[in-house]
C-alpha cells in the first residue's frame, strides 16, 4: 500500500550493512509512511574456498577490514572474532533469518539486528545454533519452529533470494533498490550519505514530508 518498495540485499556478517544501520533507522523514522522495505539475503560468504573479494581472502583479512571500517565510520566492530572463532560461512545465519521471516516479518528484522549485535559486538559465532536459538528467544520467536524451518523451507527461500540477487546484478552489499509503482528501480550500492536516500525518495514522491 506504500508508494515506494525497497529491496534490501544484505548479509548478517556484512560490515558495511552494519554501518548503515543508523541510516536505515532514520529512514524508517522519517519516511516510513512512504516505504516498504523487503529484506533479502545476498549470500556474502559461501565458504572461504569460494570467496575472494578485494583484499579479503581469509579470516585474518576480515579482521583487519573490520578494524579499518570501525576506525573510518566510528561504529563499533570487534574484528577479533575472526582470530578467535572465525565463521566459515554466512549461509547458516542467512537461512535462519529466512526461517524467522516465515514466522513474523517484523520480529525477523529484530532477529537480524540481534544476531548482528552478537557477531559484531559480542564476538559470537552466529553459525552455532546455540546463539541463533538465543536470539530467536530474545525477540519473541518460537525457536523450535525456527529450527524446523531452518532445516526445511527456509533453505529454499534463501536460494530464491540468491537467484533474485543474481538476476538483479547484485555484486556487493549493501545494495538497495528503490522501486516506484511502474517498477523502475533506483539502486543504492555500498555506503552512501543519508542525503542520497532522501534524494531518491524526493524523485519518487516529490511531495514526501518527513
Amino acid at each position: 500500500s506504500k508508494q515506494i518498495q525497497v529491496l534490501y540485499f544484505t548479509d548478517p556478517i556484512c560490515s558495511t550493512c552494519w554501518i548503515i544501520q543508523p541510516l536505515l533507522r532514520k529512514l524508517k523514522l522519517e519516511y516510513d509512511n512512504y516505504l516498504n522495505i523487503e529484506y533479502c539475503m545476498g549470500g556474502l560468504l559461501p565458504s572461504w574456498d569460494q570467496y575472494s573479494k578485494g583484499k579479503i581472502s581469509n579470516p585474518n583479512d576480515a579482521a583487519k577490514h573490520w578494524e579499518e571500517v570501525c576506525a573510518l565510520h566510528e561504529m563499533p566492530l570487534d574484528g577479533d572474532i575472526w582470530k578467535e572463532d572465525p565463521l566459515n560461512s554466512s549461509y547458516p545465519p542467512s537461512i535462519a533469518f529466512k526461517a524467522a521471516q516465515m514466522q513474523d516479518t517484523n520480529k525477523a528484522i529484530l532477529f537480524l539486528r540481534r544476531i548482528k549485535e552478537m557477531v559484531f559486538l559480542e564476538k559470537k559465532n552466529i553459525i552455532k545454533w546455540e546463539f541463533l536459538k538465543t536470539a530467536a528467544f530474545e525477540v519473541g520467536l518460537d525457536s523450535a519452529r525456527l529450527f524446523r524451518d531452518f532445516q526445511g523451507k527456509a533453505m529454499d527461500l534463501f536460494r530464491e533470494d540468491l537467484v533474485l540477487s543474481e538476476q538483479l546484478g547484485v555484486t556487493g552489499f549493501p545494495t538497495l533498490f528503490f522501486c516506484d509503482s511502474s517498477g523502475k528501480r533506483y539502486p543504492i550500492k555500498g555506503f552512501q550519505p543519508y542525503e542520497i536516500f532522501e534524494e531518491i525518495i524526493q524523485q519518487l514522491v516529490p511531495n514526501a514530508k518527513k
